[in-house]
């Protein structure tokens, strides 16, 4: 009898071992699988040398991804409460995973877009004392500016002037005057804009008593190491602005709010959207859905919220901002739109709509007009923006879920064909995990198969963007039945 009970009684050394396991189970799970997507990054630095190489790109993203969901899971999963050496742990392998990526790409040679190359020729044009904004990089006037290197690999050079908007253009010269002609450097100055968004997340998370380690929903997401380390696209800078607006939102800070929602709109137009959400309540509770009854009420709510002091001061704010990011170039008048009245109608955002996906299933219903559309996703559009501006924000958490609300009904509307440009809910959904965004922002690797079917272009074939939004529409009724069951319990 003793002998049994003695065999099946752990030993206490045995017992602590198991302890300590358990306690750091999550960053040896989080250790493992970021170094099982190292692995597969360093692979990927050769793609391009393969005939299939955009087939074998996705394949291998694909693959990334399902490693980003596992170790996602892992740290919203886990147990509290940690210990604290666990807890900074845990952020400390985030952080050094998610730069670990980056830097094993961003010395490669960009395979998947020449959008850089534009980026470093505004920039060379600039440290030459002219405006990006003036000359289309094949004019005689810029001759002397070419080179065998940067300027042959500039995408419509011939016939369109820049379309990036003025803090862009000012990001663009600072890393040309540091290390000039440098690809390298340029997708390393994206990359510290993620790991900078990274940690203004991770502090909004923790003054809102919420586990840091949950920024690895952005971190780690393969779309933001590809397209910020590897390809330099500009998403990376604005949406570090838009996370920094969070974070001074948090301190109720109105002017740096505004600053910040403006410099982000100054890289990319479409972050501005996002102004209304970041909307002060004028009593610090601000109203719900069941408090509005009729037009005036509505009317009161907006003008209450316009009128009060901080939304005056974010809103001041947010204007000078865009004014002086605008005086630099303004010598050229209404050049410094550039080429964006070209850029809408190469893109397909006019014309005959075929680039909307909604608007395609529609039409296999009906015949619906593109203006038609176009005019009533508009006013959806603002009208959300409108009740977002006058809700209740008690809190991060409440602005981070309105900003996935309005981006995910913006991109539903665009449906974007680039995979970057669904990159800008990642921060917000650290706060607020969504499935169906989470798909989303994954499955747009499959845009690139694009690269199959040109001449689509700027079309999105119905079977390309079923694959992406159908699945997508479908786990958000799922999420949301969901939720309602659970506050029916």
């Amino acid at each position: 009898m003793s002998k049994t009970s003695s065999s099946t009684r752990s030993s206490p050394g045995a017992e602590a071992t198991r302890d300590l396991l358990t306690t750091w189970a999550v960053p040896i799970a989080l250790v493992s699988l970021g170094l099982a997507s190292a692995s597969l990054y360093y692979w990927a630095r050769d793609l391009h040398r393969f005939t299939q190489w955009i087939a074998a790109y996705i394949g291998l993203f694909i693959g990334q991804f399902g490693i980003y969901l596992v170790a996602c899971y892992t740290v919203l999963r886990r147990p509290a409460p940690l210990t604290r050496a666990v807890a900074a742990a845990t952020i400390a392998i985030v952080i050094v995973f998610a730069a670990l990526f980056r830097a094993e790409l961003v010395a490669e040679r960009p395979y998947l877009t020449t959008d850089t190359y534009r980026y470093i020729w505004d920039g060379r044009v600039q440290s030459a004392g002219i405006n990006p904004y003036r000359y289309i990089p094949s004019a005689e006037e810029l001759k002397p500016l070419r080179d065998g290197v940067i300027y042959p690999q500039i995408n419509r050079g011939d016939y369109a002037p820049t379309p990036y908007p003025p803090l862009a253009q000012a990001i663009y010269f600072a890393v040309y005057m540091i290390y000039p002609s440098s690809v390298t450097a340029f997708k390393s100055a994206m990359s510290l804009f993620d790991l900078l968004t990274a940690l203004a997340v991770m502090l909004v998370l923790r003054r809102l008593d919420l586990d840091p380690a949950r920024a690895i929903i952005f971190a780690w997401h393969p779309v933001l190491v590809f397209e910020s380390a590897h390809s330099g696209h500009v998403e990376a800078p604005f949406i570090a602005f838009l996370a920094l607006a969070l974070l001074a939102w948090t301190y109720r800070r109105p002017a740096l709010t505004g600053v910040s929602v403006a410099l982000a709109a100054m890289i990319k137009f479409y972050p501005a959207l996002l102004l209304p959400v970041f909307f002060f309540n004028p009593d610090r509770s601000g109203i719900e859905r069941s408090n509005i009854r009729s037009p005036r009420a509505w009317a009161a709510a907006v003008r209450d919220s316009l009128l009060s002091k901080n939304n005056l001061l974010m809103v001041g704010a947010f204007i000078l901002t865009v004014v002086l990011a605008y005086l630099p170039y303004w010598g050229v008048g209404t050049g410094v739109f550039g080429s964006l009245p070209n850029e809408f109608r190469e893109e397909g955002f006019v014309d005959k709509g075929g680039r909307y996906f909604m608007l395609v299933l529609m039409r296999t219903i009906a015949p619906v007009p593109t203006t038609f559309f176009l005019a009533v996703a508009a006013l959806a559009l603002g009208a959300m923006g409108v009740w977002q501006m006058v809700r209740a924000k008690r809190d991060a958490m409440d602005v981070a879920r309105a900003s996935v609300a309005l981006i995910g009904f913006y991109i539903l509307i665009t449906t974007p064909r680039y995979s970057w440009y669904y990159a800008w809910i990642l921060p917000f959904l650290c706060f607020v995990p969504n499935i169906a965004w989470l798909y989303l922002t994954g499955a747009s690797v499959l845009l690139y198969l694009l690269w199959y079917v040109p001449f689509a272009y700027p079309d999105l074939p119905l079977w390309l963007g079923a694959s992406l939004y159908l699945p997508t529409l479908a786990l958000l009724v799922w999420n949301r039945g969901r939720r309602d069951r659970a506050n029916r319990i």
